[in-house]
């Protein structure tokens, strides 16, 4: 608040620190309200709270939010509501949709009928991440036929078009199926990505065109000039970072310019919001305006002179189908226990040797296998983390494609 003229307010949001922060604050508000922990739970910044009575609620309700209060904190009038149980579990397009789903995907027809449905509940429910949870689904393919393939692509990209938060898992399903020996339609998706980033330049730029750029940065997809000057025009330090990363591998051949981000880390303040872009752009070499600002201060070129980095120009080719986000979480942690099957030496279970054959499995383990040669001890560590891991399995929903 005091570096933004005290008018900020909210529990921070964004990198990782502020989990930090918010659990700090939020956790005394957990104690104070005192709701048996049988009946309450907190993701974050959300609660779900269960009573007997309506009054009950109102009470607790009262007092979450005076709790709250003496953390200039108020709750969302616009997702706070006191609804009566039973509650269904899930909604019901996400029923209809893993019903389509448990379709065998072998011809251009099923996916096609597919692709309707989820069209379909799209228009329904407008509000909901439907084309997000599709696209989950989907990962239970490891490689399509091309000729089912050429219409899940063409699907694909009018999903990431009409669908803000799909653009992540959208990307990540297409590496999924190239690792495992696809060969998508790279002039379609390139393509795609010039208009997802044409129509944000009246909206302002978004997690969705990070996510883009990060996927023409690794299948080395050459944008448009038009797409490359929109992209000149930054308001976001990660957007910018992998713009004048593109421009300096080549990706944005015409049209991009970083006139506007030398003009704006020529004074920068490491204090102040684009810290990350400048300091980035000077320890890759990408723009160097900014330099003496980050050499002049202590603890930048500290960091500098340590190589230390926040943003990776170079990671592996399943770095974006393991992350969170990416494939669904169930099944990267069915894919750890196969690996931790490989460690072993056992058999992997019946229910999972039917994922045993994906070429991803064989560049994590080359990985892996790679790693521990560096550091002998590494081998164990690896191993029990992905034992840790998959015994979550069983507590986890596996129909949570999201």
């Amino acid at each position: 608040m005091n570096l933004d003229g005290k008018v900020s307010q909210g529990v921070p949001i964004g990198n990782d620190i502020s989990y930090l922060l918010a659990e700090a604050v939020l956790t005394q508000v957990d104690k104070a309200v005192r709701v048996a922990p049988g009946r309450a739970f907190r993701w974050f910044d959300d609660y779900e709270l269960a009573f007997d009575t309506v009054n009950q609620a109102e009470e607790v309700l009262k007092k979450l939010n005076r709790e709250l209060g003496k953390f200039r904190l108020r709750l969302n009038s616009k997702k706070t509501a006191i609804v009566r149980l039973p509650r269904p579990a899930q909604d019901e397009w996400q029923e209809t949709l893993k019903q389509a789903g448990k379709a065998r995907f072998s011809n251009p027809r099923e996916m096609v009928t597919y692709f309707d449905i989820a069209f379909r509940l799209r228009e329904q429910f407008p509000e909901e991440p439907v084309l997000l949870y599709a696209l989950g689904i989907l990962f239970k393919i490891g490689c399509p036929r091309p000729d089912v393939a050429r219409i899940a692509q063409s699907c694909l990209t009018q999903a990431v078009l009409c669908e803000p938060g799909s653009s992540q898992k959208a990307f990540a399903l297409l590496a999924f199926w190239q690792l495992n020996g696809l060969t998508f339609d790279a002039q379609l998706i390139t393509n795609t990505i010039n208009q997802m980033i044409i129509r944000h330049q009246s909206s302002g730029f978004s997690s969705d065109i990070a996510w883009a750029l990060a996927f023409c940065l690794e299948q080395r997809c050459t944008l448009s000039a038009k797409a490359g000057q929109v992209l000149s025009g930054f308001d976001d330090d990660c957007i910018a970072l992998q713009a004048l990363h593109m421009g300096r591998v080549g990706l944005l051949p015409k049209g991009f310019s970083d006139k506007h981000i030398a003009r704006a880390l020529k004074n920068a303040d490491l204090d102040r919001e684009h810290w990350l872009l400048a300091y980035e752009a000077v320890r890759h070499n990408f723009l160097t305006v900014s330099a003496p600002a980050v050499k002049g201060n202590s603890l930048f070129s500290e960091l500098l002179k340590q190589k230390v980095t926040f943003y990776q120009t170079k990671l592996p080719a399943y770095a974006s189908v393991v992350h969170h986000g990416g494939a669904p979480d169930w099944i990267v942690r069915k894919w750890l226990l196969l690996l931790k099957a490989r460690i072993d030496g056992h058999e992997p279970e019946a229910d999972l040797k039917g994922l045993a054959h994906l070429a991803l499995l064989d560049l994590i383990w080359e990985d892996l296998r790679a790693a521990s040669e560096r550091r002998p001890g590494r081998r164990d560590i690896v191993g029990d983390l992905m034992m840790q891991l998959g015994e979550r399995t069983d507590a986890l929903d596996a129909d949570a494609y999201s």
